[in-house]
């Protein structure tokens, strides 16, 4: 199976996620604390997330409008894509 160019982009966000999760989980572990450090990972994260889900949404409604033809069925899943959004 071969992925696209933006499921490829989403791949490449996931593994800088996972990165920086790594990183925070270093920062448990580790014997000096750096509160700043750790402060920044944790934004970084939170932002990579949001963007991530941005994203992920974008090509999924992409994905959505060009596999359905019926407006009916493109609405529905318009709404169910931001009901999905706003209930993470």
């Amino acid at each position: 199976m071969s992925l696209s160019e933006e499921q490829t982009k989403l791949i490449h966000r996931i593994n800088r996620i996972q990165g920086q999760l790594e990183a925070i989980k270093n920062t448990i572990t580790n014997e000096e604390k750096d509160c700043e450090k750790a402060i920044l990972l944790l934004k970084a994260a939170h932002q990579a997330m949001k963007k991530f889900g941005e994203a992920y949404i974008h090509e999924y409604m992409n994905h959505c409008f060009q596999e359905k033809k019926s407006a009916s069925l493109i609405e529905s899943d318009v709404k169910k894509a931001i009901s999905a959004a706003f209930s993470l």
